[in-house]
């Protein structure tokens, strides 16, 4: 594909995804939350004119990495953020069976044909689109390079969720507790049944991520924390993000998806992309939890979520924690479904959701905070009352750079809730 025709693809892919994707959103998901801002420089003189002292989100490294197997089938996609110190952190597992458009579109897309059929560059507009992040490295490691990536942790204990057979080789691993080396380990990964739907064999492959996680432990290597995120140069290689990663603990999490029933998608596939299966296997389509991944992503990576929608950035505080029973019982609530409700309607509403925290050392105000960066949103942010019941506007004292709106949930929220607002 010459270099003109690839940024072509990769621009209409990303135009497109990006207008679904703000179509989409569904499900839920629990918080993981960032509980800390970095002050930035303290508030100073410009042009005669005092400039507020402002808070930034602390900026988080982020990569892509894609597994295929022999034959070139995408198997698994990983996305990892750094914490912003710089070692250890979250990797997301992707389907590769993911429809690139939350199942909005008419047409399916999964992630895998899109690669197959466009390659790399199509691929990260895809998950830029679906994520909203951006990334500083991107690669798609074949088996050999997959088990290298690996090769720093040793042999992995792992308890894959189900059997893996791959249909070429006719190697088979069984269910439950083994021990794997990178290699057997990069095998399994990348094991390919094309007589069944391909989503089938993603809980055993989100089994090998887990084992990665609990092998890395406290962390392993020398990479050593940043003083402060803003010290740490962006990683240039995944080698590189890796090695960070490792240093410390890291969290798997395996997005939540609903199949699409295979016997559907053909139908439903374009002329293009139905080539990615003529090899006769099974297509395989999933829908993945768009709110799962906002959730996550904006609560580890804030500052590196895009705003693609001609709206307010919002900011998410919840100050409850799992452990209010008693304030959130007579509501039948918990911490996370509060949170999970809030996400909802602002997304369904239209709003850039750029950063959610939890923040369980702070009192939970009786009735919600809506602060503003800007006078100029008091009159907008009036009418977030329909959403969230009772609420308190005000200027924000110091804002937060790359965000309009802070929200910080009250008790008047779980009763708008539960009186059915």
């Amino acid at each position: 594909m010459t270099a003109s025709r690839r940024r072509r693809t990769r621009a209409t892919v990303t135009a497109l995804l990006a207008a679904v994707a703000a179509l989409a959103a569904v499900a839920v998901l629990g918080v993981a939350g960032v509980r800390t801002l970095a002050d930035s420089t303290a508030g100073r003189r410009a042009e005669g004119q005092l400039v507020r002292q402002t808070q930034r989100l602390p900026f988080t490294a982020t990569g892509l990495l894609g597994v295929v197997d022999d034959d070139g089938r995408l198997t698994s996609i990983a996305v990892i953020v750094l914490r912003p110190d710089g070692v250890g952190g979250t990797v997301l597992g992707w389907s590769p069976s993911a429809d690139v458009s939350y199942g909005i579109a008419d047409e399916l897309a999964s992630l895998d044909a899109i690669w197959r059929l466009y390659g790399v560059d199509a691929l990260l507009a895809s998950m830029e689109s679906m994520t909203g992040l951006t990334f500083d490295v991107v690669e798609v490691a074949d088996q050999r390079r997959f088990a290298q990536l690996i090769t720093p942790l040793g042999d992995l204990p792992s308890d894959l969720a189900t059997p893996l057979a791959d249909g070429s080789t006719g190697e088979t691993w069984t269910e439950g507790d083994q021990t794997l080396t990178a290699p057997a380990a990069a095998r399994a990964i990348t094991a390919f049944d094309p007589g069944v739907a391909d989503w089938y064999l993603d809980p055993a492959r989100a089994s090998i991520w887990e084992a990665v996680a609990s092998r890395v432990g406290a962390g392993i290597g020398s990479a050593e924390p940043a003083p402060t995120d803003l010290s740490l140069p962006a990683p240039r290689t995944m080698d590189e993000l890796l090695d960070r990663l490792y240093a410390a603990a890291v969290e798997y999490r395996a997005l939540p998806f609903e199949p699409i029933d295979p016997a559907e998608v053909p139908s439903r596939l374009t002329p293009d992309l139905a080539t990615a299966y003529a090899d006769g296997s099974v297509p395989s389509v999933v829908v993945q939890d768009r709110i799962e991944a906002v959730m996550l992503l904006a609560s580890v990576a804030p500052a590196r979520m895009g705003a693609p929608l001609d709206a307010p950035t919002v900011r998410i505080e919840s100050n409850f924690v799992e452990a209010d029973v008693a304030a959130l019982a007579p509501f039948d609530l918990t911490a996370t479904q509060l949170a999970k409700a809030a996400l909802v309607r602002f997304l369904f509403e239209g709003l850039n959701v750029v950063s959610i925290a939890e923040l369980p050392d702070r009192p939970v105000p009786d009735v919600t905070q809506v602060r503003v960066a800007d006078a100029t949103l008091i009159d907008v942010v009036v009418g977030y009352d329909e959403l969230l019941g009772p609420i308190e506007p005000s200027l924000i004292d110091v804002p937060i750079e790359g965000v309009d709106v802070v929200i910080t949930l009250g008790m008047s929220f779980a009763e708008h809730l539960r009186d059915g607002g």
